[in-house]
């Protein structure tokens, strides 16, 4: 009977090691896994925002008066809402100035181009692109 008493404690003592153990490396590989999948996340998000200045900068080459309010544009299963503005108030005469938000799952990535375009040959030119902070 002494026997069964003093092994019943060590087995509890095991069993919540073992279990310990489980949830740690539960745990880990769930932070590793979603480290991972915000990184691809993320970049998802940025090649949409990407893909919705280009698009923006084909209907500029199309229609140099081009503007537009706030419209989506989905990319697989990534979307972007782009706005473009022309000249004055919001950029220099001239320019178009394109905003990009990209998203994708939870992670949104926003950029901003300037695009230079010539009145007289119709000309479109990159100005500038970078990224904003949300």
């Amino acid at each position: 009977m002494k026997k069964g008493i003093a092994a019943l404690p060590t087995i509890l003592l095991l069993g919540f090691i073992t279990i310990e153990i489980i949830m740690a490396v539960t745990a880990v590989s769930y932070v590793f896994t979603e480290s991972q999948f915000g990184l691809k996340s993320s970049s998802d998000a940025y090649l949409a925002a990407r893909a919705g200045i280009q698009d923006a900068t084909m209907k500029i080459i199309r229609d140099k008066n081009f503007t537009s309010a706030t419209t989506t544009l989905v990319v697989g299963s990534f979307s972007a809402d782009v706005s473009v503005c022309k000249d004055l108030p919001c950029i220099a005469v001239g320019k178009h100035k394109i905003i990009s938000l990209g998203k994708a799952q939870t992670k949104r990535r926003n950029l901003e181009a300037i695009l230079n375009v010539d009145a007289a040959t119709g000309k479109v030119q990159l100005e500038s692109l970078r990224e904003l902070a949300l």
